[in-house]
């Protein structure tokens, strides 16, 4: 585990401030505005320590902003200080997802009071592969061009996602051990989550929603225990913090939204409300059929919202999406290279079925948890105009890897000691697309993407800067 996590970190500072070439302008306007609250303790508008972060009108999220702060002071100016917050949320994501994939897996729950792990194996034949998979999982993020791609750009969605994985591991943590602190926790982590991104705030609270209607009977007993009289002590006091922090977190989320008119803006900006002529051919329908009951209905305007959304979700499960193209913003992707390898597609697959079969080496609930979040992810995503989007859905990782993972461990075991000679060859092909990724990321995306990134904006500007005195 020591060695993946030193892996990723590797693979997400190594040349940080030079690839990509240049900070776009999303980035400088995150470092601008925390400098800006650094030295005046006011955003570029002259908003105190804001709730959401103005910028070119589309209403940052504030916590990529503050958490700049410190680190300019530290590292300066540069291109390594804006991007480092992100590189760090990168690499303490696949930490996290191991953690997390471990809960999942629950080694380590309490059954029959007594620890899987501190149990013989044959009390759980499948507690090898159990202990397998987190580390494979997280391997595969630490490697992934999905991940690696906004690990390396100042970006709130990966930020976001880190304490959303955080998050998600110490509720289901809180809730196999019966623990008021781990929620408490995990509150924070997930309103941070939400202070993060725009496409987090929809995803965030339906999978948690989803979640403790599974764990409906942990969470009462988690309550129950909390506010027993015949406990002594503080055992009540973290449900009464995460219900407080909760309440106080949908406020601030709300009062961006209504007051502040946030939601409103990024909407209009977004939403695929704004895709030129969506409306234009139910319209000449209506025109000229309206009087047949049946079309009016067809082509009403919600009908239409509602078979562009589903288009919308349906794109992000593309396969020339997630394995050839990638997205459709050169910022957003490698040249010739998916968001997900290639030779994964298999191993999905199978790990797809394996979860879905008898042999499953995922309790029920935690397989529950999975599948919603696969489902769930591209909903926030679906609503926006550029689907499929890569940054606006960037929420589905983990998932991916955690199917694959577990039809590699599945494929090992069906070949089980010819595995070597069996997989040899696609190893050397998997291994080599690996390596032509990084290829193309360190080496090409920064040449053939250069414009994409606005390199050349700093250039110019330190030309005029250092000529302007021998001109009017």
């Amino acid at each position: 585990l020591i060695g993946i996590v030193v892996l990723a970190a590797f693979l997400r500072f190594y040349k940080l401030g030079q690839i990509p070439p240049s900070l776009d302008w999303d980035e400088v306007s995150l470092a601008y505005n925390a400098q800006s609250l650094l030295q005046t303790g006011k955003d570029e508008f002259g908003h105190s320590w804001p709730l959401s972060i103005q910028s070119f009108n589309d209403y940052k999220p504030p916590v990529y902003t503050y958490l700049l702060i410190p680190v300019l002071k530290v590292f300066g100016k540069t291109e390594f200080a804006v991007r480092f917050p992100s590189a760090l949320a990168g690499t303490l994501t696949v930490l996290a997802t191991y953690l997390l994939v471990n809960e999942l897996l629950a080694v380590g729950k309490v059954d029959n009071k007594l620890k899987i792990e501190n149990c013989p194996a044959e009390r759980d034949p499948a507690l090898p592969d159990k202990l397998k998979i987190p580390l494979l999982v997280a391997l595969l993020v630490a490697v992934s061009p999905w991940h690696l791609q906004f690990s390396r750009i100042a970006f709130e969605a990966n930020v976001g996602l880190f304490f959303f994985i955080a998050g998600m591991w110490l509720l289901i943590k809180a809730l196999h051990q019966n623990s008021g602190w781990l929620l408490f926790f995990s509150v924070i982590s997930l309103s941070v989550a939400l202070m993060s991104y725009h496409s987090l705030r929809v995803v965030v609270p339906l999978l948690a929603l989803c979640v403790l209607f599974l764990y409906k009977k942990d969470v009462w007993n988690l309550i129950r225990v909390g506010f027993s009289l015949k406990r002594t002590g503080f055992y009540w006091f973290p449900v009464i913090l995460s219900t407080i922090l909760t309440i106080l977190t949908i406020l601030t989320i709300s009062y961006t939204v209504f007051f502040q008119k946030v939601g409103q803006s990024r909407f209009e900006k977004t939403s695929f409300l704004t895709i030129d002529n969506l409306l234009t051919v139910s319209r000449d329908r209506l025109e000229k059929y309206g009087k047949n009951p049946v079309d009016k209905i067809i082509n009403i305007k919600y009908f239409v919202y509602a078979k562009q959304y589903i288009k919308g979700y349906l794109d992000h499960f593309d396969l020339r999406f997630l394995f050839l193209d990638g997205d459709r913003i050169d910022r957003h992707r490698v040249p010739a290279v998916g968001l997900l390898y290639w030779w994964e597609l298999p191993f999905l697959v199978m790990g797809l079925m394996s979860l879905i079969g008898p042999m499953s080496p995922m309790p029920a609930k935690e397989k529950a948890v999975l599948f919603l979040w696969l489902m769930l992810a591209p909903a926030a995503s679906a609503l926006t105009g550029g689907t499929p989007s890569a940054v606006r859905s960037l929420v589905f990782l983990p998932t991916f890897q955690i199917f694959t993972a577990i039809g590699i461990i599945c494929s090992l075991k069906i070949l089980k000691k010819y595995w070597v000679i069996g997989l040899l060859g696609y190893w050397v092909i998997g291994l080599f697309e690996i390596s032509h990724y990084f290829h193309q990321y360190y080496i090409h995306s920064p040449l053939e993407y250069a414009s994409a990134w606005q390199y050349g904006y700093k250039q110019m500007v330190e030309k005029v800067m250092a000529d302007k005195v021998n001109y009017k």
